[in-house]
């Protein structure tokens, strides 16, 4: 199996939109050039490196070194002698103990190194081996492989020093999804919802998705990780709730992850309004039940004057009852047809008993 395929597979089994960083990271492998992946956080850059890294190198061939403002040469090079500065007053390094060792390195936000940490490691890829004063270590490293969330082109605006670096990773990939619509975070859903332990998520995916990419639309988006971040969350606040199903109200904890706080917002300003229609929903139904009494009543007494008379009573209270029965909107329709067959009921039992009255 070519090392494209197997790469693939690996990634195909975790991540989707993957294709073409399976492609350059082959690429890498392949031709021994250094690459860059760059784009927005949350889209699984250093996860995919690792799975990729995983089917072509063992675990210990690969050297991962986080950068950042407090790194130094020293910790690049493996740490500092002590003893060498201490006896020979000479500063020495443990390369052995670097990435220069190993066959693969990953740098995670390398740009963030202060300007002489990205000399050095300029210099040393230039000459492909570390020679500081009199220590000189040849580099065993084939592919490096740097992470970083900012776009090469801030990267040349941090100075020469970083400029200068990005010339030594010839290959570049922005990585981040061509499109976040609903259809998109449903099929990343439909790959990552199968490894999740917990609540039944019942059907919210869909709801879900639409959700992330509502939210997206005004160029903030959701990352993937976050949208993951997300079935988890639901899945928390429904087994909190001592439920083995995902409803809609666990949606409202959405509000704790970033970028959807307005969203959940929106949603508790809905939710409230369903519970609203459905307690108008059971009002209503207690009444229509409560009709379908006073009705099987009159019925019942079709042939006593006094009773038909004391059932229109209770029709025409229950009539003004009804009339002051809070609905929602879209019930005042119903809520209508029930009140105009009490009044038509009560006169009906009022015509009735009067005419048996006179027989």
């Amino acid at each position: 199996m070519n090392l494209f395929v197997r790469i693939s597979e690996a990634l195909g089994s975790k991540f989707i939109r993957h294709q073409e960083l399976a492609r350059i990271l082959s690429l890498a492998v392949a031709s021994g050039k250094n690459v860059l992946l760059w784009g927005p956080g949350g889209h699984g850059k250093s996860e995919m490196v690792t799975a990729a890294l995983s089917v072509v190198a063992k675990d210990d061939d690969v050297y991962v070194q986080s950068f950042g403002e407090g790194m130094d040469e020293a910790t690049l090079w493996g740490g500092l002698d002590f003893a060498a500065l201490e006896r020979d007053k000479v500063l020495k390094y443990f390369p052995d103990q670097s990435f220069l060792a190993k066959d693969f390195a990953v740098f995670e936000e390398m740009f963030d190194a202060p300007a002489t940490v990205l000399l050095a490691l300029k210099d040393t890829l230039t000459a492909k081996k570390l020679r500081k004063g009199s220590q000189s270590y040849p580099m065993k490293t084939k592919v490096i492989i740097a992470v970083t969330n900012k776009d090469p082109s801030e990267i040349a605006d941090l100075g020469p020093a970083a400029a200068a670096l990005i010339e030594r990773f010839p290959l570049q990939y922005k990585v981040s999804w061509p499109s976040y619509t609903a259809q998109d975070y449903l099929e990343l859903f439909g790959k990552v919802a199968p490894q999740l332990r917990g609540a039944d998520l019942n059907g919210t995916t869909r709801v879900l998705a639409e959700v992330m990419a509502k939210a997206s639309e005004n160029g903030d988006v959701v990352s993937p990780r976050t949208a993951v971040h997300a079935l988890g969350v639901v899945k928390a606040a429904a087994e909190l709730r001592g439920s083995g199903k995902v409803e809609k109200q666990d949606l409202l904890d959405l509000c704790y992850l970033p970028g959807m706080e307005q969203f959940a917002a929106n949603l508790k300003a809905e939710l409230d309004a369903a519970y609203e229609r459905a307690e108008a929903e059971a009002r209503l139904s207690d009444a229509e039940r409560k009709l379908q009494t006073l009705l099987s009543e009159q019925s019942s007494a079709k042939d006593s004057p006094i009773k038909l008379l004391q059932v229109a009573k209770r029709l025409l209270a229950f009539q003004d009852e009804v009339a002051k029965l809070k609905v929602t909107d879209g019930l005042t329709d119903r809520r209508k047809r029930v009140r105009d067959s009490a009044s038509e009921k009560a006169a009906e039992a009022q015509r009735m008993a009067l005419d048996n009255t006179r027989a």
